[in-house]
């Protein structure tokens, strides 16, 4: 340790026994013995002295290990936790890939779901309007009945109308014809004919006529 002297006097550690204080400053025996043996001189502090021998703690010690094999052990100690951390950090990796992989195959099976439902909707839609025009065909055909309900109903009436009429023109024929059970319309219609032959002066024709026949054949009765 030849980079340690005392830090109040210079003398080296191979003369004296020498002790090392909490605030990192080295006093040899005779230096710590003035004024107060834990007391910081420098610092004019209170601080707590070890005494530089092989009861040191493994902490202190290692301030006055060799700085190579220090590195060495340092560098040994750093690349072990270099791999260490490489190693979880790799673990992390394949955990991150391996719910990458979960969620990928999730928004995948999403996704087609997705498009099986658009394709659903799609024949939702297609099916409504094909049922819409459907409807209104219907609906169409409905009217066209309609009218054509009514036109038969109206032609019905018209017709209904018409039979109503000819029945009512038959009825007063037969009201005003004479017939064999009605003597007395007969009668009446026989005087109007003769009222008629008499208007036209047939009546007294007919009259003279019949008169000479019967003359002549009197006559004809008289010749036996």
């Amino acid at each position: 340790m030849d980079f340690v002297v005392c830090n109040n006097c210079g003398c080296p550690p191979s003369k004296r026994n020498f002790f090392i204080t909490a605030c990192s400053h080295v006093y040899c025996e005779a230096c710590r013995a003035t004024p107060n043996s834990d007391f910081c001189d420098l610092c004019k502090i209170p601080a707590k002295m070890l005494k530089m021998d092989k009861s040191l703690p493994r902490n202190v010690k290692r301030v006055f290990s060799d700085i190579g094999a220090m590195s060495a052990e340092i560098q040994k100690r750093l690349n072990k936790a270099i791999e260490f951390q490489k190693y979880q950090k790799s673990l992390q990796m394949k955990m991150e890939n391996r719910k990458s992989a979960i969620r990928k195959e999730q928004i995948a099976k999403i996704e087609g779901k997705a498009q099986e439902f658009m394709g659903q909707l799609s024949k939702l839609a297609s099916f409504e309007e094909k049922n819409q025009k459907k409807i209104d065909e219907t609906l169409l055909e409905n009217e066209k009945l309609k009218d054509l309900i009514k036109s038969i109903e109206l032609e019905m009436a018209n017709t209904v109308l018409q039979v109503d009429d000819d029945e009512y023109e038959d009825d007063f024929f037969l009201r005003n014809t004479p017939t064999s059970s009605s003597p007395s319309v007969a009668g009446s219609i026989t005087d109007n004919e003769d009222l008629d032959f008499d208007l036209l002066g047939l009546k007294n024709r007919s009259d003279s006529s019949s008169s000479s026949s019967s003359s002549q054949s009197n006559r004809a009765g008289s010749l036996f």
